[in-house]
């Protein structure tokens, strides 16, 4: 039993670091996209490691499993839900000035050209 608490202990702890880390790295970087690489590296494995952590201290097997559900859950949507917030903020225009090489901006207008040729 004394394992399980210091093994959920330091997963709880490094899981708050990379959450703090996380959080530091969104306040300070300079644009939108590497924001968003700091939010979901961050937010998925602080996040994975927090529930982790709590999982190890569920009561019941029964809880420690939603909790490993949810875990599993974050792992897949945090990167879809940043991978869209990326291309809104792209579209918006609030992330090109930035950009050296914009290969998304040449697609775009292609296939805008292509969509007028097919009328």
């Amino acid at each position: 039993m004394m394992v399980l608490t210091v093994l959920s202990s330091i997963f709880l702890v490094l899981g708050t670091l990379f959450v703090m880390a996380m959080t530091i790295g969104m306040l300070r970087f300079p644009d939108a996209y590497t924001r968003l690489h700091a939010g979901t590296k961050g937010l998925t494995i602080g996040g994975g490691l927090i529930l982790l952590g709590a999982a190890l201290q569920a009561p019941d097997i029964l809880f420690g499993l939603r909790v490993l559900l949810i875990g599993f859950f974050l792992l897949l949507t945090n990167p879809i839900s940043m991978q869209a917030i990326a291309r809104a903020a792209y579209r918006a225009g609030k992330a090109r000035r930035h950009l050296v090489l914009d290969e998304y901006q040449e697609y775009l207008e292609q296939r805008r050209k292509s969509h007028e040729q097919s009328r």
